[in-house]
């Protein structure tokens, strides 16, 4: 089973710094929608998970998370901040927090709150592409935004196999 969009990622440049940009990234980076509250919570869900296959799933899906936390902090960086495990707005900084991440334990619960969570963050990379004019920050965070959409693809089955 693929986790990702199987098509590769743009190379990470910028066409010059952008502080509010990196600043908006960071609330995706390590907020409490973010890459980092992601790959937290699937990994917490594998550890919770007695069956296998969906072990495997989220392990792969916490996987792809970690690779555009990645992106993302190389992005942070390009455009002038420094990726910090942290929200910022109105330059008041929020360190990221277990509070983030959801301890729930129901199955059905998950999957839907996960789904939620991968919507919620498809709407901020989308506000984000839409506040840029940078067509290289664009492209990344489009191809970031078709990997969240698989993940809502494997949930959405997942939900529906469980109800």
């Amino acid at each position: 089973m693929l986790y990702n969009a199987n098509i590769p990622y743009p190379k990470i440049k910028v066409e010059r710094k952008d502080i509010e940009i990196a600043k908006d990234l960071l609330n995706s980076y390590a907020g409490r929608v973010s890459e980092d509250t992601a790959i937290h919570n699937y990994v917490f869900q594998m550890m919770m998970q007695d069956q296998p296959e969906l072990k495997k799933i989220l392990e792969g899906i916490s996987i792809v998370e970690m690779h555009h936390l990645e992106i993302l902090g190389k992005l942070i960086y390009a455009l002038g901040l420094t990726p910090l495990f942290a929200n910022v707005e109105d330059n008041h900084t929020t360190w990221f927090s277990g509070q983030y991440v959801n301890y729930e334990k129901n199955w059905q619960q998950i999957l839907s709150d996960n789904i939620f969570q991968e919507e919620l963050a498809i709407k901020n990379y989308e506000k984000i592409i839409s506040k840029t004019n940078d067509i290289n920050v664009k492209h990344i965070l489009k191809r970031i935004v078709l990997d969240e959409r698989v993940h809502i693809e494997i949930f959405t089955k997942l939900l529906e196999q469980s109800l």
